[in-house]
């Protein structure tokens, strides 16, 4: 199958993304307190838009469907396949008979997820304590309400049967002494990889793909194992069996739900 050639466009928001600088680590600043990393997202939707493009100048039939609250999908389709990757939430919708498909989430309550897998009444068996204002049937309390979130998502179909659902985390890393990225990147990715892991067991196939800048791969860190600094390929939405691994916009770590996730 011939394979399109990258657009300059896309290579030049790659090298942008590839060669983003996260500020230094400053010591008693929580998770999330910083907002260096809107930058890098903006980057990241601009190379969705710029595939879009891409893949509409090739022959993909392209319209706009509604995700979860104010999020918008391009939905590009090749014959009986499509590919739903994130667009602009100010993107006006073409479709208006997609509705907001499940397939499309990005937030999961955590309620929801234990009853799924490994139930309410096991998680009460095997974790409960004796004692305390969580103590017995009482412990489902303690995480009810609360969400795992990530930052966006890719959902493939084919025949309208759905193929794979990827989910999307946006990370960047700094090395404040040059030598190794700093530890809260490492905690924030440790923590978002668990949180996939739970996630995972609601699909038949399901990924994880992690979007970040060079620093994952110019400094010694733990996820080096499946990093691959290739460059995006846009034929993506015909090779769904391949698509975990054919593409990488920056710097992508790939974890598909069945093969686990190597520390080492």
């Amino acid at each position: 199958m011939h394979r399109p050639e990258l657009s300059s466009e896309i290579r030049w928001i790659c090298r942008q993304m590839e060669d983003f600088e996260a500020s230094e680590s400053v010591p008693n600043t929580g998770t999330g307190a910083r907002r260096e990393g809107e930058g890098f997202e903006k980057l990241i939707a601009s190379l969705w838009l710029a595939f879009q493009n891409q893949a509409k100048m090739i022959g993909a039939q392209a319209s706009v469907v509604p995700g979860v609250g104010n999020r918008r999908y391009a939905k590009l389709t090749v014959g009986e396949r499509s590919i739903f990757i994130p667009t602009l939430a100010s993107d006006g919708i073409a479709d208006s008979h997609a509705g907001q498909h499940r397939w499309l989430e990005v937030v999961f309550g955590v309620s929801d997820l234990v009853a799924a897998y490994p139930t309410e009444a096991e998680v009460v068996q095997k974790y409960a304590p004796q004692t305390g204002p969580y103590a017995g049937l009482k412990y489902p309390t303690i995480y009810q309400g609360l969400k795992t979130k990530f930052d966006d998502t890719v959902v493939l179909v084919d025949g309208g049967v759905l193929r794979e659902k990827i989910m999307l985390e946006y990370k960047t890393a700094k090395s404040s002494a040059g030598r190794q990225i700093d530890g809260n990147a490492h905690e924030r990715l440790s923590f978002q990889i668990m949180q996939y892991l739970e996630v995972a067991t609601r699909y038949t196939k399901c990924s994880l793909m992690v979007m970040t800048n060079g620093a994952f791969v110019r400094y010694r860190n733990k996820y080096r194992k499946r990093s691959r600094g290739v460059a995006w390929n846009p034929t993506m939405m015909w090779r769904h069996e391949h698509f975990s691994r054919d593409i990488s916009p920056a710097i992508v770590y790939n974890t598909v739900a069945e093969e686990g996730m190597s520390h080492g």
